[in-house]
């Protein structure tokens, strides 16, 4: 079989389930293929508004942490009708993304059996960071800058969400339209991206079910023992997606967690430690076992 992207012959040299069957996802004539369920369908949109809260200042609005997202409590306030945002606006003000911000995390455990962290370096990319307010639909591209920030931590080769959208509908896999809209992207478009801006090498692979995500865990343990960068994670069910840190096992399984839905301005790395914004979270809790969910693994080589 001949493959014509990074995405499909990263995905067939996987070795699927017997039960999953070829399909062709979404975006255009020359879309990728990909291995998937026959039971699961294009991947749900990221379309939920993060509600927001005012900040002290009283001219922020600030994301709730996201252990009140998991939970699905608020303030019981409904959530803001966003204003209707294009990749190439400027609603806020622009930040310099934050470095390597989970440094300093305690282990979520004190004996952990086994504990591996990515190496290098990265920043930290979240809702509004650009001047852009992306919130309910920009998660995806935000881990897509992250990973591309990795080894080096630099903001230089990083592309806007624009010069996203462009890329994609340049190289056919999203039809006319796709600039300038509010679409989301996964982990398949970051994957083509990755390559297409030269950026760390993209890795895919697929798992049916959240609960699989557990025979994962010696996966990503391997990567980022052998110094792999951030992970991204994301779903159908499940579609907030999400960078994947580090991985320690034990008593329980946690991964470490770099949420983009953030909405704020960061002043240091402990404001979002404290928040729950980078975190070790429980697999049990953090994946819904009813969502797959794909996987783009960075590396240098």
């Amino acid at each position: 079989m001949r493959y014509t992207t990074h995405a499909q012959a990263a995905f067939f040299s996987l070795s699927p389930p017997p039960a999953l069957v070829l399909s062709l996802l979404w975006g255009g004539a020359r879309a990728c293929a990909l291995i998937i369920p026959k039971s699961q369908g294009r991947p749900r949109k990221c379309s939920k508004a993060v509600p927001c809260r005012q900040s002290g200042s009283g001219s922020l609005l600030v994301a709730p942490s996201p252990a009140a997202n998991l939970s699905g409590k608020n303030s019981g306030s409904a959530a803001p009708v966003l204003p209707v945002a294009h990749p190439g606006d400027r609603s806020v003000a622009a930040l310099e993304p934050l470095k390597d911000v989970h440094v300093g995390l305690a282990p979520p455990c004190q004996d952990p059996g086994r504990l591996a962290l990515l190496s290098g370096h990265y920043l930290y990319y979240h809702y509004g960071c650009d001047g852009l307010d992306d919130r309910g639909w920009g998660c995806g591209y935000r881990t897509l800058q992250t990973l591309c920030s990795w080894p080096q931590g630099q903001s230089s080769g990083v592309p806007g969400l624009a010069a996203v959208q462009a890329a994609l509908e340049d190289m056919g896999d999203k039809t006319s339209g796709f600039r300038d809209s509010r679409s989301w992207i996964g982990c398949v478009e970051a994957s083509l991206c990755l390559q297409h801006f030269g950026g760390p090498q993209g890795r895919l692979r697929h798992v049916p079910r959240g609960t699989g995500l557990w025979d994962e865990l010696k996966h990503l343990y391997s990567h980022f023992a052998g110094g792999g960068g951030p992970v991204m994670v994301g779903g159908d069910a499940d579609a907030q997606s999400k960078a994947l840190l580090g991985v320690c096992t034990g008593p329980e399984a946690y991964v470490l967690v770099l949420d983009p839905h953030y909405w704020g301005t960061p002043k240091n790395p402990s404001e979002l430690q404290d928040a729950g914004w980078v975190s070790w979270r429980k697999v049990s809790t953090v994946f819904d076992s009813n969502s797959f969910y794909n996987l783009c693994l960075t590396s240098r080589t």
